[in-house]
């Protein structure tokens, strides 16, 4: 559910109620200044009887017209009236859902989703901010989301502006990780994919010597920076635009001691693409660390299988991950959720994370 819609709709309904207010008090004002104007004459009696029986007419006519306002003011407010309870109602329900909300999505919690048109949404998208406690540091980070009253995230085409739970799941991967191993300080690390920019955060915080978030959204890649300033993490975390390919990711060749990313391959078509970006900008002793989570009508297994022949094509290999972090990905991700988090990821197809490498590549450093 997102909240910004029913608090514009709210704010609308309280306009209309105003207006009627404001039109019933002027029509009585109109009534009472004629009145007293019709009176001071009388008592004057400075005015001709013509005058006098001008006024007198526009007075009745004042009197009427004001009866027929108010008649009109009393059918519309009777016609809006289970409008404006709706509308009250729908308040407190608002009150409701944003406590439900920060209650739901506090501590960075992977919460349920369903799907919309072109994309996905859950109740935490609908939240200005989010907050992550990250376990190796003592550190937290606050994301800021680029939700909208046109409906944030739900909306085809601006997906990364929200944090998403392949993210949080990735960041409590990389943070499970770094409490067992150094094995991203004074690293290059580069995302691919960054949205909102919260693992990249997370790698700033934990030491890396620069990390390089990439998007190919102009928009996602400015919330992303206003995340960085917003977690002081500005001069070790930069957003910059990246498309994949051969062509774009030459710029990036060699860079990365790490490259990371989540839910990047939910689109076949994009595979090639993807590998052949991961095998440009990685090091020959470089590893990158993928993970996918499942959303409705997705196979997690298929997904990644396919994607792995692609980037086995590509140059890449499969990595030993006990060699790498010192145990199975696999545990890792078990250790990291919670029950209730298992059973949003086990009924949207699971998650799965890998480890490669460069096929010619040396032993990761």
């Amino acid at each position: 559910m997102l909240l910004r819609g029913r608090q514009f709709s709210r704010h609308m309904m309280s306009l209309k109620v105003f207006i009627l207010s404001l039109s019933w008090t002027t029509c009585s004002l109109a009534f009472t200044l004629q009145h007293r104007r019709l009176h001071h004459l009388r008592c004057a009696s400075i005015n001709t009887e013509d005058e006098y029986n001008e006024l007198s007419t526009i007075r009745t006519r004042s009197h009427d017209n004001c009866i027929l306002d108010r008649r009109n003011i009393l059918i519309y407010g009777s016609v809006l009236l289970p409008t404006i309870i709706d509308a009250t109602a729908a308040a407190a329900d608002d009150q409701i859902s944003i406590a439900d909300g920060e209650k739901q999505c506090s501590d960075g919690r992977i919460a349920s989703e369903s799907q919309v048109p072109g994309a996905y949404q859950q109740l935490c998208m609908g939240l200005e901010q989010r907050t992550f406690k990250l376990q190796s540091s003592g550190d937290t980070i606050t994301v800021a989301q680029g939700t909208n009253s046109a409906g944030g995230s739900s909306v085809a085409g601006r997906t990364g502006v929200a944090v998403w739970n392949s993210g949080i799941l990735l960041t409590r991967l990389l943070d499970e990780i770094n409490q067992a191993s150094s094995i991203f300080k004074e690293k290059t690390v580069l995302e691919l994919g960054c949205g909102a920019g919260l693992a990249s955060i997370a790698l700033a915080k934990f030491g890396s010597s620069s990390v390089i978030a990439t998007d190919a959204n102009v928009e996602v890649l400015g919330l992303a920076k206003q995340n960085f300033e917003l977690n002081n993490v500005s001069s070790v975390a930069k957003a910059a635009e990246l498309h994949w390919g051969l062509l774009d990711a030459s710029e990036y060749d060699s860079i990365a001691d790490i490259v990371v990313g989540s839910d990047l391959t939910y689109n076949s078509g994009s595979w090639l693409a993807l590998s052949e970006t991961m095998a440009t900008v990685l090091r020959p002793d470089g590893v990158v660390l993928y993970l996918t989570l499942g959303h409705s009508g997705f196979n997690v297994q298929g997904e990644l299988g396919g994607f792995l022949q692609v980037a086995e094509n590509a140059g890449l290999k499969v990595l030993q991950e006990e060699q790498i972090v010192g145990q199975k990905l696999t545990d890792l991700l078990e250790r990291i959720t919670s029950q209730d988090e298992k059973q949003v990821i086990s009924a949207n197809g699971g998650a799965r994370a890998v480890l490669l490498g460069k096929k010619a590549g040396k032993k990761f450093r």
